[in-house]
């Protein structure tokens, strides 16, 4: 039983203050704002009292402490936690501050004392001291020391229109986890990207080297994505649970008779609205971070850098044989790994003060290769033959099986179709990329014998989104995903018909299509003024249209199109999806942001999404957000609310920012960068080398997904992004180099005594390069470039394409920003017009063809 009578001990900082109940748990948590320390409102942290079947969350607040220990190696573990504690005594305090003295039931050997004090500085920390000693006369194995985190991140009670959406983004917090050794944190971030965040992470002596969630808290009926636990030890949850080993592996500890060990837990507030504070914080409190360069996912022909800050590496290593490149300083360290074989690479860091940390990052083949495997694999494995609805159809794979999923039940929700649509939108994106003439031909026939035969009404456009049986066509015509599927799916095979051909229609004949799908959606959709995916390429669709000379299809998608954008003003907050805590509604907001010219509203979209984001340097976490199952359009494919990452709304989110980059600027926000950067190509992790795919990853052991998922699902949807939003970048930071590069591998040569500029692109698509700093871009409609050269003066530039195809292609060349405006190309004088140069460019068959510009004047 606890003593501390009627009222709650309580810890007030300079920033931090807690209020404590039973068992020694912090009942609340309170933070302000570092930029404004003196004002009294603050934001409160803990999570609300919640069922979850026979445990509640008070059980897992803050100041938990899950022990599991054993007296012999044969033994069972035996699992406690402090459900009591009593005041520490003041001649046994070591300092100033709240202490407890914990009782464990079940574990009489083991003797455990906390104290929470604070640690003033410039970024003041609450300190939790934990000590455990084994009080018994034989050795004591401690193999689960946990702490769980129950923070507010439960986003539940609030309505669905502006106000609660904004109450809920005000109010409640994303959990960003990252488990890495000594550089490990949690970080409590708001949903709306203000301060103030709340930074926890091991103190001195301390490691983390596992983290699950409370497997109670993943099945509950609530909106939730459930309480982490991080974990000093082990060993003791993993075989108690018979989970899979983690990636960090798992210890314990032996306490002989009389001996102490400690722990300790650190608390401090972050401003998370400056860029990279999480970083700065973590820097500042002397802990170590980690940066990478281009993401945690990257080509093994590309590689990875990895910059230390807030510690001196004393050595690097990796759980592979590879050769690093290593440098370090008083203020950190760099160290760039391009390992021999592709697959994932534990990077490690030791400090000179004996501290061990951990990234964790995956090499894979060049994207190009895994474009044209995913292609294939699809073409091989997915398309169906069986008689009725799904006959011609491209089904998601169980990965289990390697089977087409036919059953009734794939296609009883919106699941079935639209991961149907899902690939097929990226077989036809690729083919804008990299024609075959029998992928063309197999979504041709998809369109005809599926989409319009079994989905679209065409009589009015209507999309359906379930096939009720086999012999059914498609019903529940009211979901608006669907139809921005097909008439992307429409869109990119105009672009097929435009550049390679071979399809079965003119690129009229798509666009007429797509104008219809897009008419039939507002027609025949009762539609939320909320952000639907893939919506936010409806302006795409409509210039295609105008630039086909459909003049009154233009004008009604125009109005319905401006019409939306216009609502869309009307609501700070339309970000809700099929759940109101979802990441899909950002990307057309954003969309309708841009269109109106609203900066504030584009600037609000943007700190809401990136705060959905981590850089935690883990492949499946970095630049990555997350779902969970919260709504039943996945029916069962989801198995419980374990956090599911590297989904197709991460890719959306990037290319959302990518598309700010229209502008020079003096430099860009790093952490900004990295997020974008680390989203577009984590979504390569999914993909095998082979072409199979997942719809995600799960890095949960407590959750029934966990690994890879078993589902090709969605992946097309995210793959798609990629390919259409992607490019090669050169762009200026605050980095010593003032230089950061993206999808491409960038030099300046120096011949003759003049400066030149070369850029290869990486990013397997070659259709976009960007200088931004130096103001240079080059884009082409077909073909890819493989190399862009520029001499410093802007007079004289190289541009060389690739033709991977069976025929000859003719590539528009879009260069702008030369220093000219009238130029010579292969013995012709061209004029510039509207502030660029379009070339028509003539590729042979599986040609590589070099153009070269110069100025005249």
């Amino acid at each position: 039983m606890d003593d501390f009578g009627i009222d709650r001990p309580e810890l007030t900082g300079t920033l931090i203050s807690l209020e404590f109940g039973p068992g020694g748990r912090i009942q609340q948590l309170w933070s302000g704002d570092p930029n404004f320390p003196d004002e009294h409102e603050e934001f409160q942290f803990i999570a609300p009292p919640l069922n979850m079947g026979e445990e509640i969350t008070e059980d897992y607040f803050p100041g938990t402490i899950l022990l599991g220990a054993r007296t012999h190696p044969d033994d069972p573990w035996i699992v406690s936690r402090n459900t009591s504690a009593s005041p520490l005594d003041d001649e046994d305090e070591t300092t100033s501050g709240v202490g407890f003295v914990y009782d464990f039931a079940f574990l009489d050997e083991i003797g455990a004392t906390g104290n929470f004090y604070e640690i003033p500085g410039p970024v003041p920390q609450i300190v939790w001291d934990v000590t455990l000693t084994n009080k018994s006369r034989r050795s004591v194995e401690i193999g689960e020391l946990g702490f769980p985190l129950a923070f507010n991140n439960v986003y539940e009670g609030f309505s669905r229109d502006d106000q609660g959406i904004r109450e809920m983004y005000h109010d409640r917090v994303y959990v960003h986890k990252y488990i890495g050794g000594a550089a490990s944190y949690i970080f409590a971030e708001r949903l709306n990207g203000h301060a103030p965040g709340l930074l926890v992470y091991p103190g001195n002596d301390t490691r983390w080297e596992f983290y699950n969630h409370v497997p109670a808290s993943l099945n509950t009926p609530y909106r939730w994505e459930g309480i982490p636990v991080v974990y000093a030890h082990s060993q003791g949850v993993i075989e108690r649970e018979g989970w899979q080993e983690w990636f960090s592996g798992h210890t314990s500890v032996v306490l002989e008779p009389g001996e102490s060990r400690h722990y300790q837990m650190r608390f401090a507030s972050s401003e998370p609205e400056r860029p990279d504070n999480l970083n700065a914080v973590l820097s500042a409190c002397g802990k170590p971070t980690f940066k990478l360069f281009p993401g945690a996912v990257a080509p093994a022909s590309v590689g990875i850098g990895v910059e230390v800050h807030g510690a001196t590496p004393a050595r690097f290593w990796t759980d592979i044989e590879a050769e690093l490149e290593m440098d370090s300083d008083e203020e950190g360290g760099f160290c760039f790994l391009k390992p021999p074989t592709t697959g994932s690479v534990k990077v490690m860091m030791a400090d000179t003060q004996d501290r061990e940390s951990e990234a964790h990052l995956l090499f894979i083949e060049p994207i190009a290769d895994l474009i044209q495997a995913r292609a294939e694999y699809i073409e091989k494995n997915q398309v169906t033959d069986q008689a009725g609805a799904l006959n011609h159809a491209i089904a998601p794979v169980d990965n289990s099986t390697g089977q087409p999923m036919v059953d009734p039940e794939t296609y009883g929700t919106p699941f079935g179709v639209e991961a149907s649509l899902g690939d097929a939108l990226f077989l036809a994106e690729k083919n804008t990329i990299y024609p075959v003439k029998s992928q063309i031909k197999l979504l041709d026939s998809y369109l005809t014998n599926f989409v319009e035969d079994d989905l679209q009404n065409p009589l009015n456009g209507a999309v359906g989104s379930i096939l009720p049986s086999a012999g059914s066509v498609a019903i529940s015509s009211g979901r608006p995903h669907t139809y921005g599927l097909v008439a992307c799916l429409y869109h990119s095979m105009a672009d097929v018909a435009a550049t390679y051909g071979g399809t079965d229609r003119s690129r009229k004949g798509y666009l007429l299509q797509a104008a219809k799908t897009i008419e039939a959606m507002f027609k025949h959709v009762k539609m939320p003024l909320m952000g639907i995916p893939l919506l936010s390429y409806m302006s795409d669709i409509l210039e295609a249209v105008e630039a086909e000379g459909l003049k009154e299809e233009a004008a009604r998608l125009r109005r319905l199109i401006e019409t939306r954008h216009v609502l869309f003003g009307r609501s700070k907050y339309p970000f809700a999806g099929d759940s109101i805590w979802s990441t899909e509604g950002f990307e057309e907001a954003f969309s309708a942001a841009v269109a109106r010219g609203d900066e504030a509203a584009q600037e609000r979209i943007l700190r809401c999404a990136n705060a959905s984001k981590s850089l935690a340097p883990s492949w499946w976490w970095y630049g990555s957000d997350k779902r969970w199952r919260e709504d039943e359009s996945f029916g069962q494919v989801l198995a419980d609310k374990g956090e599911l990452c590297l989904g197709p709304t991460m890719v959306a989110s990037a290319a959302m920012f990518l598309r700010t980059l229209d502008r020079d600027v003096a430099s860009l926000p790093e952490s900004t960068l990295r997020l974008a950067f680390g989203g577009m190509l984590g979504v390569w992790a999914l993909v095998r080398g082979d072409g199979a795919a997942g719809m995600g990853f799960c890095p949960d052991a407590a959750s029934r997904q966990f690994g890879m998922s078993w589902t090709t699902g969605d992946v097309g949807v995210g793959l798609y992004h990629y390919l259409r939003n992607t490019g090669a970048y050169v762009l200026p930071t605050r980095t010593p180099s003032g230089l950061t590069t993206f999808g491409c591998h960038f030099e300046i040569e120096t011949i003759s005594g003049v400066e030149r500029y070369v850029i290869r692109p990486w990013d397997g698509v070659g259709r976009k390069v960007v200088m931004r700093q130096i103001g240079l871009e080059v884009l082409t409609n077909a073909c890819r470039i493989v190399e862009v050269t520029l001499d410093s003066r802007k007079r004289n530039a190289t541009v060389t394409l690739d033709n991977s195809s069976d025929k000859e292609l003719v590539a528009t060349v879009t260069v702008r920003g030369m220093w000219g405006t009238r130029f010579g190309v292969s013995g012709k004088e061209l004029q510039g017009e509207n502030e660029e140069l379009r070339l028509q460019v003539p590729i042979p068959a599986n040609g590589v063809l070099r153009q070269e510009i110069s100025v005249i004047e």
